[in-house]
C-alpha cells in the first residue's frame, strides 16, 4: 500500500520514484527492478521510499489511483445528462494520459487498473448518488460491468497502436451497445 501525505514534497518524491521506475523499465523487466535501482535513478533515499511505499508495485497503484482521482474527480453533474458525457470525459482523459495504462498492460498488471477504477468509481457514486432505475443491491454489478467495459476498451486501444480518435472510440462504443441492445432478446 502507498502512504503519500498531502505534503508537496511527498508527492514530488513519489513522482520522482515513478519516473525512476519508468527509466529502470527501459533497461530491466519490472520483476527485476530493485529499490536500489530506483534510488540510483531517482535520487530518492531508501527511507523516503519506505515512508511512501511498501513495495515497488505500490508506485504503480499510487500513480494509477492518482490518475483515476483526477479523471473522476473532475467529473461534473452535467456529464451525466447526456448518454455518453461521462464516458467521453473518461476516455479523453485516458487517451491523453495513457502512460501508466501502457506500463501496466506491458507488465500484465491490469488488476491494478481494475482495483483503482473500482475504488474511485465508488467515490464517484457516493458523490453523485445512484443512477435512476438502478437497484441498489445490484450497484456492485453495475460498477463491475462498467469497469470491465472501460478497461477492456482502453486495453484494446493501446494494444492496437492507439490509432482511433476519441470520436472513433465513442462511435465504436455506440455501435456495439446498439448491437447488444438489438440482440438482448437472445439468451446467452
Amino acid at each position: 500500500m502507498y502512504h503519500i501525505s498531502e505534503d508537496k514534497r511527498a508527492k514530488q518524491s513519489a513522482e520522482l520514484l515513478y519516473q525512476g521506475l519508468i527509466e529502470c523499465m527501459k533497461k530491466k523487466h519490472f520483476s527485476e527492478i530493485t529499490i536500489t535501482d530506483l534510488q540510483a535513478v531517482s535520487g530518492i533515499a531508501r527511507t523516503t521510499f519506505y515512508r511512501a511505499f511498501d513495495n515497488i508495485s505500490d508506485i504503480l497503484y499510487w500513480k494509477c489511483d492518482t490518475c483515476f482521482k483526477n479523471v473522476l474527480g473532475n467529473a461534473t453533474p452535467d456529464m451525466f445528462s447526456s448518454e455518453f458525457g461521462l464516458a467521453r470525459h473518461y476516455f479523453r482523459y485516458w487517451m491523453e494520459h495513457s502512460d501508466i495504462l501502457e506500463l501496466l498492460v506491458k507488465i500484465n498488471r491490469q488488476d491494478i487498473i481494475y482495483a483503482c477504477h473500482m475504488k474511485n468509481a465508488d467515490a464517484l457514486q457516493q458523490k453523485y448518488g445512484k443512477l435512476n432505475g438502478l437497484n441498489i443491491e445490484h450497484s456492485n454489478y453495475f460498477m463491475a460491468i462498467r469497469t470491465g467495459f472501460t478497461i477492456s476498451i482502453l486495453t484494446t486501444w493501446l494494444k492496437g497502436g492507439r490509432k482511433e480518435s476519441l470520436d472513433e472510440i465513442m462511435n465504436i462504443i455506440a455501435e456495439q451497445l446498439s448491437l447488444l441492445a438489438r440482440n438482448s432478446a437472445t439468451p446467452f
